[in-house]
């Protein structure tokens, strides 16, 4: 069920859209999940003899056996699950009969095991003239290559950056390569329906892992592009800004991080600790200056922000506009009005479960908001 403080609302643009979604794990299901909170009305398939999606058995250590895991709820919230074995000519013509009155299919299996599975873009595309069929692959110039957010990770260059200096990388906390296609099956997802609004036309879209997530390196590929450099982990720390990434202690015991994007910030945040000479010290004065005194700098932040009692410190930011936050647990963040206003609340296979919502924005007509 809706809650009334959530991003999105009430407001529903999708509603009478059908999306068929033969994707498991996370990427793809995301997508197909978005979808759904816009008003699509998702069919997942999953297969009879497999177990179904494998996420179903991917549950953390502590976490109870019975009912639906949370990774699984995490993917897919309350869409209608159907169970089909596309191995089968029934079943492919069952799958078929559901295509003729659907705009999107989404799916995630190997470029070699389309034919077999009536599924090759020719096929779909000669049949539903005007379906959108959305294809995940994990690699660009692999097309039968299983993709695996772990493998991606280290393949596209972001884990190596993932860490602290010296010290072996860390893959990151959640399926960023994952999260990253997502993004991209939802923006092609929205653009084939634009461009099929004009000339009724479908569309067969390849959405890859790798080439997500290289599109995610951003500045720190551009460091190579440009100044030819080897782009290094530098743990929490900007490569180009301080302090920008640290955290510290204040006198109450919460962490702070910092966020100093430009000289008037930092001028701000010296006058907000009492420090103010700090703005003047020609080791600090400019960002450039900051960035190659950032160790010793952020010694003086430290002695400084333990003497605060972090709660003030957080006013004063606000007050003087520094950019700064509480460093918080995820359990702290989901408290917050925002992280309940991001979960949602839904019966899944009986059992009333509780997910991230995919949808965080707001949209308005005319200047008027939508209900």
């Amino acid at each position: 069920m809706d809650q009334p403080d959530s991003p999105l609302g009430a407001y529903r643009p999708l509603t009478g859209l059908k999306v068929i979604e033969l994707a498991s794990v996370l990427a793809g299901p995301l997508a197909g999940t978005f979808l759904l909170e816009l008003g699509a009305e998702v069919i997942k398939v999953e297969h009879p003899r497999s177990g179904g999606d494998v996420t179903r058995q991917w549950r953390a250590q502590g976490e109870s056996p019975l009912g639906v895991s949370a990774y699984y709820a995490a993917a897919n919230g309350p869409k209608k699950v159907v169970f089909l074995d596309l191995s089968v000519e029934d079943d492919r013509a069952a799958l078929d009969d559901w295509l003729k009155g659907a705009d999107i299919l989404l799916q995630n299996f190997k470029a070699s095991s389309l034919d077999r599975l009536g599924l090759a873009p020719s096929q779909i595309a000669k049949k539903h003239p005007g379906l959108i069929h959305l294809h995940l692959q994990g690699f660009l110039h692999e097309p039968d290559r299983p993709g695996y957010d772990m493998v991606v990770q280290a393949e596209t260059g972001l884990m190596a950056l993932n860490g602290e200096p010296g010290r072996s990388p860390f893959r990151m906390p959640v399926a960023m390569m994952d999260i990253l296609a997502a993004h991209q099956l939802r923006s092609a997802a929205l653009l084939a329906l634009w461009e099929r609004e004009k000339d009724n036309m479908g569309s067969y879209v390849q959405v890859w892992l790798d080439a997500s997530g290289l599109s995610a390196l951003v500045n720190r590929g551009t460091e190579h592009l440009v100044a030819g450099s080897e782009p290094q982990a530098l743990g929490p720390e900007h490569p180009q800004i301080a302090p920008y990434g640290e955290s510290f202690a204040c006198a109450c015991g919460s962490r702070i991080v910092l966020a100093v994007g430009n000289d008037r910030q930092f001028q701000a945040l010296c006058g907000a600790i009492q420090r103010p000479g700090l703005a003047e010290d020609a080791r600090f004065s400019t960002n450039p200056s900051r960035v190659r005194n950032r160790k010793e700098l952020a010694k003086v932040l430290a002695q400084a922000l333990a003497l605060i009692d972090g709660a003030d410190l957080l006013e004063l930011g606000r007050l003087r506009g520094i950019p700064m936050g509480r460093l918080n647990s995820v359990s702290e963040a989901l408290l917050h009005p925002t992280g309940k206003a991001m979960t949602a609340e839904f019966s899944m296979e009986g059992q009333t479960v509780r997910h991230m919502r995919q949808v965080a924005f707001h949209i308005q007509r005319n200047g008027k908001l939508s209900t």
